[in-house]
């Protein structure tokens, strides 16, 4: 048995309430068909009883003294031979038999009147004797009745009964499945608003659930709440913190402008290289505290139209290169980040494509990620984690910061993906984002 299904509701649930009606369905059999052989038992010796009552009023002394049956008994299964239904009369030097008594067979008398276990012949029989005098004789009358007739009337019924209870238990377990099915009804749809929230269509969690699960979404959505306040406080955090340093550094790159225009080209030039590194710096940290800030909140972006997008406005950036772009993305596809990191992972990738590729740029998607492929130089194996390094520039002619692949390789992580750089069938690379499932 799978992990899963042990651990499944569902599953539990149902065999819980399998377990239960077959255990109630087998002692109810059990119960009914003992209380029914009891009843019949009692019913069969209740008629023997009547008919004993009736042989005993049916029997007269003759003028030899010898005991004599008026009449037959209202049952005619007595005049049948081996029918399975006896009397015996015997005293005053006679015995008297039943026509179903055939040939030499006879009932052994009881030695009391309560109900014994005997046989005729090889004929196991329910017996019971009474002693009597009738006219000053002293009499034995006893009858009997074939266990046979009793077991299979019981036989019959405990037929019968298999084939109700097992349908009983049908109905029941059916019965059970619903009412699983209708019990766990609210926490399918608590299942569709977690999706619902982890596809960025909802905010919080529907409040209107079972009582037993108030405690638990009341929780959660102050956790969401939470949560809301602290990428806000983050936010406005890195907004503030962006504003503080770049006013301060607009100030000294124009006091190093002025530096060069006074002659010292030098100490301008010196300067200068420290504000492109402190601004890429800046620009690096606070892509990661947006990164940070949004981790967590359970947003599926659909990649295509962001993705198309992205593609049109770099071709235009880049239109004297002639770089045509191939894009095989799944309609519908949809990844675990936030429209925005995923903007700014797939914007410093393909634009890194743009500036190395030779004619062709090819971007796929699947589940776990995007992959950009381009038919540049490519980077050899030996560089490629040093490239992911801020402010890593293995060309400096070529245009850029240096922290675009830096960045994207943060973004990725801070979602529980990574940023791989392969090579690329033909020549060139294949840089893929992949997310975590």
């Amino acid at each position: 048995m799978s992990e899963g299904l042990r651990n499944s509701l569902r599953f539990r649930l149902i065999v819980g309430s399998a377990v239960g009606v077959i255990l109630a369905v087998l002692l109810a059999g059990l119960f009914i068909g003992n209380l029914y052989r009891v009843h019949t038992t009692d019913r069969f010796q209740s008629e023997l009883d009547h008919h004993l009552g009736e042989l005993r009023a049916l029997i007269t002394i003759d003028a030899q003294g010898r005991p004599r049956v008026t009449q037959p008994l209202s049952d005619p299964q007595f005049n049948l031979a081996r029918s399975g239904l006896y009397w015996q009369i015997d005293g005053s030097g006679a015995r008297l038999r039943s026509p179903s008594l055939a040939g030499d067979l006879s009932i052994l008398p009881a030695t009391d009147d309560g109900w014994k276990s005997g046989r005729v012949a090889r004929e196991a029989v329910r017996m019971r004797s009474m002693h009597t005098r009738i006219a000053g004789r002293s009499l034995t009358l006893s009858i009997a009745s074939s266990q046979q007739l009793l077991d299979e009337q019981v036989a019959r019924f405990h037929k019968d009964l298999i084939l109700s209870m097992t349908a009983v238990g049908l109905l029941l377990l059916a019965g059970a499945a619903a009412l699983v099915r209708f019990g766990l009804t609210p926490v399918r749809r608590l299942g569709e608003d977690v999706e619902r929230l982890r596809n960025g269509e909802t905010e919080r969690l529907d409040p209107h659930v079972p009582s037993e699960f108030m405690p638990i979404v009341g929780r959660f959505n102050a956790l969401l709440d939470g949560q809301a306040q602290l990428i806000t406080r983050a936010r406005t955090e890195s907004g503030n913190l962006a504003h503080n340093l770049r006013t301060p550094l607009a100030l000294i790159i124009d006091e190093a402008e002025q530096l060069r225009l006074a002659g010292n080209a030098g100490a301008s030039d010196f300067l200068l290289k420290r504000c492109a590194v402190m601004q890429r710096q800046i620009d690096y940290h606070l892509a990661r505290a947006a990164a940070a800030g949004t981790r967590g909140a359970g947003t599926l972006t659909e990649v295509r139209p962001l993705l198309a997008q992205i593609v049109e406005a770099l071709q235009r950036l880049h239109a004297d290169r002639k770089i045509a772009v191939e894009i095989a993305v799944p309609a519908g596809l949809r990844l675990p980040c936030d429209p925005g990191d995923l903007a700014e992972i797939l914007s410093n990738l393909i634009d890194n494509a743009f500036k190395w590729a030779n004619r062709r740029i090819t971007v796929t998607g699947a589940p776990d990620g995007i992959e950009i492929g381009d038919d540049g130089p490519g980077i050899p194996a030996d560089q490629r984690e040093a490239v992911l390094a801020v402010g890593k520039r293995l060309d400096p002619d070529t245009p850029g910061t240096g922290l675009g692949l830096a960045a994207a390789a943060d973004l990725l992580r801070f979602y529980g993906g990574r940023l791989l750089l392969r090579d690329r069938d033909g020549g060139g690379l294949r840089a893929a984002a992949q997310f975590a499932p």
